[in-house]
């Protein structure tokens, strides 16, 4: 039997998993006894005869081996990071609670986008938020401080803050330091106009590791025509390498893949890589906010191959990292590459051998309601920033309750689907896009129509000439 295979089992039998609840149990002073073992590991004080850590020291060595980790290594990188040792809690906690499933579902999310603010600069043609002026309703920093402890009392490792333009926010910097005091692994998205040097120093203070910096475009009257006036191209590119240019923090660059701008994508990545940027993310178009005016844009089936052909060649290539929300990116991976090169295991992750193809398996393909979810500038939550179902509100709503509303208990479902994607040999590694099916039919349960698989769903829309109005939420 193979090792995977062996490890798949024993994470399935009653006996882990009551073993895991125990070990992730809360203490009165919210520790645990497993993050109480983790971070005495990392800092090199937990010896394998101590009566309390004996068992999961002696666990972690024999993992430790098997990986070909080296002791500083696995101490350093992995558990000597507060951010990964809550993921690894969260997880364990998941799977004793919940079992191990393909997808994995979690009893919080991995991974929190908060659309920190309405207010934007910009007046961009396909921004979901529809944003531009900040609304009177926004969370007071006291309700923000609240969310970031409800997030950090239930091991959340990371927070990608959004928005709108969160720059433009006046109580970013101090939540974002907030939640970094709290062990947190916080990103931000951003235009990229107002990453001045003294601002992307004051980011690093307050515990930002990375920042991602729209780029639609190499022609810069094109980006600026999308972005809604001139200049934007230059202010945004001096954003970014003034990003490059600053200590303790990497720097990604987003483009949303659209007809118009398929054909730069390569040379984008190319500049990326001449100028140092760590990671290159290929953003699926959407159509909602003010997406939904300009779907004629979205690319058809065969267009969206073409773009995953190109994301899996530059990442096979190694040369940067290559990201996408477009979940069947996972799908070209496993078939556009060799059995043990490299594939994507969702919307942040990817990694090469067979144990990841396996791991990919249980984390792939479209987290929402799942493994992340958004909340909203005034404390609305919804399953996806793409995705304008509201499930709840942090400030008067449980957050077991949000957690688990009924929106997000069917995205969990892969078999819960019609269509192709209900049967789908890739339905592990992607799921389709459920906010692209939400967006076109008001159906979460529908075939994502940019899908090869889906053909029939797309010539549907073609036959229509416009998406359908989006149902309310029930």
């Amino acid at each position: 039997m193979a090792e995977a295979e062996k490890i798949e089992r024993l994470l399935a039998r009653p006996v882990v998993q009551r073993l895991f609840r125990a070990m992730t149990a809360k203490r009165a002073d919210g520790t645990c006894w497993l993050g109480r073992f983790f971070t005495a590991y990392a800092n090199g004080t937990v010896r394998w005869y101590q009566p309390e850590f004996a068992l999961p020291y002696l666990l972690t060595e024999y993992v430790r081996r098997k990986t070909g980790a080296r002791r500083e290594t696995f101490a350093g990188r992995i558990l000597g990071n507060s951010a990964t040792r809550k993921g690894l809690v969260n997880t364990i906690r998941s799977v004793g609670h919940l079992g191990l499933g393909q997808p994995q579902c979690f009893l919080a999310p991995l991974m929190i986008v908060w659309n920190f603010t309405q207010a934007c600069n910009l007046q961009c043609k396909h921004c979901y938020q529809e944003a531009g002026k900040r609304h009177a309703d926004e969370l007071t920093l006291d309700e923000q401080k609240r969310i970031v402890d409800l997030l950090d009392e239930r091991d959340v490792p990371m927070i990608a803050f959004s928005g709108g333009e969160p720059l433009m926010a006046p109580t970013f910097l101090d939540i974002a330091r907030y939640a970094a005091d709290r062990g947190m692994h916080l990103t931000v998205a951003t235009n990229g106009t107002l990453c001045t040097p003294d601002k992307v120093r004051a980011m690093v203070d307050a515990g930002l590791r990375y920042a991602e910096i729209s780029l639609d475009s190499t022609d810069p009257k094109k980006h600026d025509a999308w972005r809604g006036s001139t200049g934007y191209w230059e202010r945004a590119v001096a954003g970014i390498r003034t990003v490059l240019k600053t200590p303790g923090i990497k720097c990604g660059v987003a483009m949303t893949v659209t007809r118009w701008n398929l054909d730069e994508m390569e040379p984008m990545i190319e500049w990326c890589i001449s100028e140092g940027v760590n990671t290159f993310y290929a953003f699926n178009f959407i159509p909602t906010g003010r997406a939904r005016g300009i779907v004629d844009q979205d690319l058809e089936p065969a267009q969206r191959e073409r773009m995953l052909a190109i994301l899996q060649k530059y990442l096979v290539d190694g040369r940067i990292s290559i990201m996408s929300s477009s979940p069947q990116y996972g799908r070209a991976c496993i078939e556009l590459g060799d059995p043990l090169g490299p594939v994507n295991t969702g919307h942040y992750g990817h990694g090469g051998g067979r144990m990841t193809r396996i791991f990919a398996r249980y984390v792939g393909g479209c987290g929402a309601g799942r493994a992340y979810c958004a909340i909203q500038p005034n404390g609305d939550v919804t399953p996806c920033v793409f995705m304008p179902i509201k499930v709840g509100n942090l400030r008067t709503d449980a957050f077991e309750t949000v957690w688990n509303h009924p929106v997000m208990q069917l995205l969990r479902d892969r078999s819960d689907r019609t269509g192709h994607c209900r049967t789908c040999d890739y339905k592990l590694n992607c799921g389709g896009c459920r906010a692209r099916s939400w967006g076109y039919f008001g159906d979460l349960k529908r075939g994502d129509p940019g899908c090869k698989f889906n053909q029939d769903d797309w010539d549907e829309l073609v036959r229509a000439s416009a998406p359908v109005e989006p149902a309310p939420a029930k």
